[in-house]
Parts: C-alpha cells; sequence; structure tokens
C-alpha cells in the first residue's frame, strides 16, 4: 500500500530542519513557553481578581497569536521558505480564520469522542490539516474540506504518525524544557511535511 508520506522520513527532515534553523525555532518556541509561564504565575499570584482576569484574557490572545504564528514559521521552513522572527506575529485575519478552523474541528472531533472514541479519533484525523490549509488562504469551511481531501486513504498512516510526534513530546516533557525546545519544532515541521507530501499527491492526481 501506498502512504505517499514516511514517518521516518518525516521526523528526520524534522529533526535537520530544526538543527538548520535552531536559532529562530528555538526563539520562537521561547517566547512562545514564557507567556505560557507568564500566565501560570498569574493564575497563582493574581487569583480571583479583576487584574488578574484582565491579564490572563490578554496572555491568551497573545498565546493564540504565537500558536499561529509557529505554525506560519515551521510550515514556511518545511518548504524552504525565507521565515524570520517577525513572522511570529501574523495578521488578525489569519488568526481569527485560524481560530474559528481549530474551534469547529475540537467541536466535531468533541461530539464524535461523545457518540463513541473511534468517530472522535477519525474526525480528528480527517481533521488534522486544517490549520495549514488555512495559513494557505483556505476559509474555514474550505480548510475542513481540504483536510479532508488530503487524509483521504492515509488516516491509518497519519494515526501512527500522530502517535509517534506525541510519544517524542511525551519524551520532552518528561526530560522537561530543553528537550522540549527540540521535539515541538520537531514535530512541527514533520508534521508540516506531512501536508506538503499530501499536496504533493492531490496534485499529482
Amino acid at each position: 500500500m501506498t502512504h505517499h508520506f514516511s514517518i521516518g522520513e518525516s521526523l528526520h527532515i524534522g529533526w535537520t530542519k530544526t538543527k538548520t534553523h535552531s536559532r529562530l525555532l528555538f526563539q520562537a518556541v521561547l517566547t512562545l513557553f514564557a507567556v505560557e509561564i507568564a500566565s501560570a504565575i498569574v493564575r497563582r499570584v493574581l487569583v480571583h481578581s479583576l487584574l488578574g482576569f484582565a491579564a490572563e484574557v490578554v496572555l491568551f490572545i497573545i498565546s493564540i497569536y504565537l500558536g499561529v504564528g509557529l505554525t506560519v514559521i515551521v510550515l514556511k521552513i518545511a518548504r524552504g521558505e525565507h521565515t524570520s522572527y517577525s513572522d511570529l506575529m501574523p495578521s488578525t485575519a489569519l488568526v481569527w480564520r485560524f481560530f474559528l478552523a481549530g474551534l469547529l474541528t475540537a467541536l466535531l472531533i468533541c461530539i464524535g469522542l461523545v457518540l463513541l472514541i473511534i468517530p472522535g479519533i477519525y474526525l480528528a484525523l480527517r481533521y488534522g490539516m486544517v490549520r495549514f490549509a488555512v495559513i494557505d488562504g483556505a476559509s474555514v469551511t474550505d480548510s475542513l474540506r481540504k483536510s479532508a481531501e488530503l487524509t483521504q486513504g492515509v488516516k491509518w498512516h497519519l494515526l501512527w504518525f500522530i502517535l509517534s510526534i506525541i510519544a517524542i513530546n511525551i519524551v520532552g516533557a518528561i526530560l522537561f524544557l530543553v528537550p522540549l525546545l527540540v521535539t515541538v519544532p520537531v514535530t512541527m515541521i514533520a508534521y508540516a511535511h506531512v501536508y506538503q507530501k499530501l499536496q504533493g499527491r492531490i496534485r499529482a492526481e
């Protein structure tokens, strides 16, 4: 059976490109981690206060921007395109589409999980490429359609790939911060590479 992408190759490319762009990626991931740490401190120090609530809202919005920006950066790196730290703060229009698409995807997956575990997993795999499709300019609804098209026929292989990157990041989390600085960009670039390979399959058909 042709899977159109190799798990080992994708992880190897993620590792190679992370080494090549290590400075930018570490800066981006550290920035995201810093916001998460600041949010945790606010929740502990300013708990049950109006100032704490306001600070948490601001930090949550910033974390959304940074999350989208990091995805933009890794997709550009996977494609061999030029990228810089400034890409960490994308346009509000892109962030809004990204957020809505993610929210809709999460809602569909939750419905699937409520019905039965298997439908939830199926929908998570089916719409696993939504975020990249949005960055490529798709609307919220089109991103779901494109993701479904890209993942058609490769969901089992995608499941093994996703389990692999989850395991890698769990190891990074167990060993705490420094390994995560490596495992997060490696697995994100690997995921972006898989997206590129699946796009290539669609274009070739």
